[in-house]
């Protein structure tokens, strides 16, 4: 029997990254609800993530960075990939760190030049309960 998935759990997704589009490395583990975007700090040329649940998909294709922004907009449904500058529709929406930290934008801003920028994120954890 197939396991039941619980629609409002979250969605766990894997993250790659690679320099050529050929030679791929774990960036990290994301966790969305349905349909949610992730943003993803200081990705390199290449992006590449797939689903892991138990209907998991195979990888999306490579991604190529689309600008200079420092942050990666991933529509996870669409297998897309967009540089952005964050702004109030992306508040809330969780970020991906190099080395798979994960945390949810509060607060981005930049200078109009995109020289400089300041920001925010909220991070949130469990401690395992002792048995």
């Amino acid at each position: 029997m197939k396991p039941v998935w619980d629609v409002d759990a979250p969605i766990p997704w894997a993250v790659e990254s690679s320099k050529d589009g050929e030679r791929w490395r774990f960036f990290g583990k994301g966790w969305t609800s349905s349909g949610e975007p992730l943003l993803v700090h200081g990705a390199p040329q290449y992006l590449r993530f797939r689903r892991l649940d138990p209907d998991a998909q195979d990888w999306t294709d490579p991604l190529e960075r689309t600008g200079d922004q420092p942050i990666a907009l991933l529509d996870l449904d669409a297998g897309e990939r967009r540089e952005v500058w964050p702004s109030e529709e992306h508040l809330g929406l969780p970020v991906l760190l190099p080395g798979g930290e994960e945390g949810r934008l509060l607060r981005f801003e930049h200078t109009p030049e995109g020289d400089g920028w300041t920001w925010a994120l909220e991070f949130r954890g469990e401690r395992p309960r002792s048995r």
